[in-house]
């Protein structure tokens, strides 16, 4: 039960954890830090972001973005995928959707081990229906 009980909780921290790290940065309510921390913008691009959004309001569009000085294509594909308009993002969600569908094959895979683990050889039962998860997780 204990093994059972550490691959479950091994399962769910890899499939878990990158949800949790997986946050975005709102474009339109970040301070000059919280855009420093994307890759590539520094701080001298941080505190033009915050500049142009004060003078010319928030951002309508991600590619709004592209017209703050410094801010080109090459940047803008590098930063897109950790910048948001809210602070509900869309990617984080699906993730996270992804992680519950993960989470619920992993519950179902603990009832096998359970039920495997009231036969005779338990700890053989409870390695092949937690190798089974491994596997069914890698493919998620």
């Amino acid at each position: 039960m204990k093994k059972t009980l550490a691959i479950t909780s091994l399962l769910l921290s890899l499939f878990v954890s990158p949800v949790v790290l997986a946050e975005t940065v709102n474009i339109n309510t970040a301070d000059v830090a919280a855009l420093d921390s994307l890759d590539g913008i520094g701080e001298k691009k941080a505190e033009a972001i915050v500049a142009y959004r004060t003078e010319h309001g928030e951002f309508k569009t991600l590619e709004d973005l592209k017209e703050v000085s410094g801010i080109g294509d090459k940047l803008f594909d590098k930063i897109k995928d950790q910048i948001a308009l809210t602070d509900a993002d869309t990617a984080t969600t699906d993730k996270t959707a992804k992680s519950d569908e993960t989470e619920a094959a992993v519950e179902k895979t603990d009832a096998k081990a359970d039920k495997a683990a009231t036969k005779d050889e338990p700890a053989e039962a409870v390695e092949k229906v937690s190798d089974k998860a491994a596997v069914k997780a890698d493919k998620s």
